[in-house]
């Protein structure tokens, strides 16, 4: 018989060999979630390599694709329980590739601590027509998961957000990932319309229902049979229009304007908004019975001043479509013209960065795009407070700091009369004359 050192030896080098030629990337971690090793064809798959993964939690690298796909659960019962599992993700989006692959993952027991997670992509999922949405921080993942789950069901969706964040990007890419992409979808500004018009164009009319109307007419409900339809600025419509909508909706008929048989349709209704809704029900603008009835899906889409650190992505991706476009050659920002882009507001959030972009890009003869070729409501604009980096310190040490930066600015404002300093802030001026001597201010 085969010693066991020497049979160990053979089944180590042999196990050494299939990592290596595995047509499979695989990750091997132990029952903390640690990866202990993972080989060359995985390194390929994620686009990253090996100095990143090892001695990282799994759950932790691959936190957004664990949550966006509900794997969570799954790696806890294989690593508490043994539980092998076998899945096919359609519509895997990677975390650190961009676009998506449909994926083949394999989760398996290799000994009492030691797991394996074994990934394939089949085939990059190529779809041009939709629209891409960038952005990588945790707003935007909550974004993306949100699009996913929203694609899986048949629910009423509710986009909220300021103009110019991509809400009809929200809508396009839950109508493409859903199993109602072959049909239409169509998008319709309600605010663009008067009340008579907003509705013959989403119901129809039959011939004859107002002066001009020589024919019958399919509105947008018909018109997107089976698909999505989009319902942008839903806030701003009348009340008699909301009672006909919340209608159709509860129905699932809509009926002609001018005539009197229903027709049954089979159309999701996707609602968009920049209002926040709950108050217009409060002030009597929203009916709140058809608030509930839109919103069973409900996503907020971050304004770009809270998510800055999107604007580089953000940048590089509308200079890319500037250069296909317009064909002035490639251009970039110098690092003044992108710190000044990343402080400003963006009151118009993407739509107004990327008209910036295209504004600076065609104006400018030379590659490089700096300040002077920024607007002057971007040059001149107070820029947003950078995030400090944080310094854990004890409780009373920060109170202490605080105590003397709240004391010095109020005297600051008080132009440095202690007593009004003190009366603005209720305290006793004695305690503000302790906390204003620390900062170098004394009485006045």
């Amino acid at each position: 018989m085969m010693q066991k050192s020497k049979r160990d030896a053979l089944v180590q080098q042999a196990a050494l060999t299939f990592l290596e030629k595995c047509p499979f990337g695989v990750i091997l971690f132990d029952r903390s979630l640690m990866i202990v090793e993972v080989n060359k064809q995985q390194e390929v798959n994620s686009g990253i390599d090996r100095r990143r993964f090892i001695e990282q939690r799994i759950d932790q690298l691959f936190a957004p694709v664990i949550e966006r796909h509900g794997l969570g659960e799954t790696i806890q019962q294989l690593v508490a329980e043994g539980r092998p599992f076998d899945l096919r993700i359609e519509r895997f989006r990677r975390t650190f590739v961009p676009g998506e692959a449909r994926i083949h993952w394999i989760g398996l027991q290799l000994g009492p601590d030691l797991f394996a997670i074994m990934t394939d992509g089949e085939s990059t999922l190529e779809r041009s027509n939709e629209p891409r949405i960038i952005g990588s921080t945790p707003r935007m993942n909550a974004v993306f998961t949100f699009i996913d789950r929203a694609a899986r069901v048949n629910a009423a969706v509710l986009v909220m957000g300021e103009s110019g964040t991509g809400k009809e990007l929200v809508a396009r890419a839950i109508h493409l990932r859903s199993d109602r992409a072959r049909h239409p979808f169509l998008a319709l500004n309600c605010a663009a319309l008067p009340g008579p018009l907003l509705e013959s164009t989403l119901f129809g009319n039959e011939r004859g229902a107002y002066t001009g109307a020589d024919r019958r007419t399919k509105g947008y409900f018909e018109a997107a049979e089976g698909g999505v339809l989009l319902l942008d600025e839903i806030g701003d419509t009348s009340l008699e229009f909301q009672v006909k909508l919340l209608r159709v909706l509860e129905e699932g008929k809509v009926t002609r304007l001018g005539g009197t048989e229903p027709v049954r349709i089979n159309t999701r209704v996707i609602c968009a908004t920049n209002r926040d809704l709950e108050k217009e029900v409060d002030a009597g603008r929203f009916r709140q019975d058809l608030f509930f009835r839109i919103h069973v899906l409900r996503i907020e889409l971050p304004p770009l001043r809270e998510r800055t650190d999107d604007i580089p992505e953000l940048v590089q991706h509308c200079l890319d479509q500037l250069d296909a476009k317009h064909r002035l050659g490639r251009k970039h920002l110098t690092p003044g013209a992108l710190a000044m882009l990343m402080g400003y507001r963006w009151p118009g959030n993407v739509r107004e960065l990327a008209n910036t972009l295209e504004s600076a890009y065609v104006t400018t003869s030379d590659a490089a795009i700096g300040l002077e070729h920024l607007p002057s409501r971007v040059r001149e604009s107070p820029s947003l407070k950078s995030k400090d980096s944080f310094e854990p310190q004890t409780y009373r040490t920060a109170l202490q700091g605080f105590r003397k930066e709240y004391a010095a600015r109020m005297l600051e404002y008080a132009q440095g009369d202690l007593r009004r300093a003190a009366r603005l802030a209720s305290v006793n001026p004695s305690t503000f004359y302790r906390n204003g001597s620390r900062s170098g201010l004394g009485r006045r």
